[in-house]
């Protein structure tokens, strides 16, 4: 019997501990991550630690810290959890992760790392020139035209000859300063096709160097950190060279214009039009943007009388963007610099007053006009003189402009 006893006892004792485990948390019991969630390491790898917070805890559950990675190294864990991260030598930037663990609470922190980076040249800039362009308020997005150089610009604002120029296009959600000052925004900008902030617009960046004559290299990939003491860029060229771009000095930069901030465009609702009987004029220009393109500025009139000049009626100048020999303009073409796009209408301050450049719509004496900053142009040859355009475009209030123009012209060389 008292044998019996004993082992009744002993499953008693089994079956309380299975319900009640030593380990067991609490309902309300959290763990917490007060560090940053996602964590970017460069090629060379390093450390690092990450703090969190346990509330409504006990002192028989312990934390735990694992990774997904084997190039990832749990160091210690104790008040913060210390890690390692080895060499990145591929080519490819990599994702892993170290989760934290508390009973059955979890939190993870996901670690970033780049690709080892050829780097080719390193170019120490001594120089920074460029100015702001306000953007439309309503995108929460300014342009910062950077130039960073050895020597400068001249007075006049032109590049020196026999000299190396990385121009970088980068858009911040952070206006400037003051309407007479700015400085450009610290904080990291990526290689993109738009303007969104914290983006290196793919349209205006580019390698310029001014060896006998004027040539740009397109970048296909950047990187840019701005810090409180400079800039420092990784960018690719189109031959996969990396350039490693290294500038200290002041951020200031120059306010070129204050564009209304309501938009340029006189339109207060879309204008649709059709138009058949139309004229036409399309003069080559040459590589208007520096991007390798031949650039054919395209004049629409609904009416031009060409002894008296006289117009009336809906006018367009479109700015498309064709091969750096080509003459032909079939096609459909969309916002951008490069071949294949219609160059978005903008505009350069005269000292408070603005000269329209690249694409418009504008009805004749500019009673009414409106930059086209999106969507598509679509050209079509019937004949040796006659284009139909299909327009469907926007202007940078949000206006759509949209029609056919049919009509007659001629292409001439500028």
């Amino acid at each position: 019997m008292r044998r019996i006893l004993v082992i009744c006892a002993m499953l008693l004792g089994l079956i309380a501990c299975e319900k009640e485990p030593a380990n067991t948390i609490t309902a309300d019991a959290t763990l917490k991550i007060i560090s940053n969630s996602e964590v970017w390491f460069e090629a060379e790898g390093g450390t690092g630690a990450i703090s969190y917070i346990v509330e409504n805890g006990n002192t028989a559950t312990s934390l735990e810290a694992t990774t997904n990675s084997e190039w990832i190294e749990i160091i210690s864990v104790g008040d913060i959890v210390e890690y390692s991260v080895k060499e990145n030598s591929g080519k490819e930037d990599r994702r892993g992760s170290v989760t934290l663990s508390y009973g059955d609470l979890k939190e993870s922190v996901v670690i970033m790392q780049r690709a080892k980076q050829n780097i080719t040249t390193t170019f120490y800039a001594k120089t920074l020139d460029g100015s702001l362009y306000y953007g439309n308020k309503s995108q929460e997005s300014y342009n910062y035209r950077v130039m960073l150089s050895e020597v400068g610009v001249s007075s006049s604002g032109n590049m020196y000859g026999d000299s190396t120029y990385y121009i970088l296009d980068l858009y911040s959600a952070t206006a400037a300063n003051s309407e007479e000052s700015a400085t450009i925004p610290v904080g990291e900008y990526k290689f993109g096709f738009d303007t969104a902030p914290n983006t290196v617009y793919n349209g205006y960046s580019n390698l310029t160097i001014t060896t006998n004559s004027i040539k740009t290299k397109p970048f296909i990939d950047a990187r840019v950190e701005v810090t409180e003491s400079g800039i420092e860029a990784f960018v690719t060229l189109e031959n996969d060279d990396v350039h490693h771009i290294i500038y200290e000095g002041s951020l200031a930069i120059d306010i070129y214009s204050s564009t209304v901030t309501e938009g340029l465009s006189t339109l207060r609702s879309d204008h649709l039009f059709n138009i058949s009987d139309g004229v036409f004029v399309g003069a080559y220009v040459g590589d208007l943007m520096n991007t390798g393109c031949n650039t054919c500025q395209v004049y629409l009139f609904e009416y031009l009388d060409p002894d008296t000049g006289e117009e009336r009626g809906d006018e367009f100048q479109i700015d498309l963007q064709l091969s750096n020999n080509g003459t032909e303009i079939e096609g459909r073409y969309t916002p951008g610099t490069r071949q294949g796009n219609f160059i978005p209408g903008s505009a350069e301050d005269l000292g408070g007053q603005y000269m329209q450049q690249n694409s418009w719509y504008m009805t004749a004496g500019y009673v009414d006009f409106a930059p086209l900053v999106d969507g598509s142009v679509e050209v079509e040859k019937v004949d040796a003189e006659t284009y139909i355009f299909n327009i469907e475009c926007y202007d940078d209030l949000g206006n759509k402009i949209a029609g056919v123009f049919k009509g007659k012209g001629k292409f001439i060389e500028w």
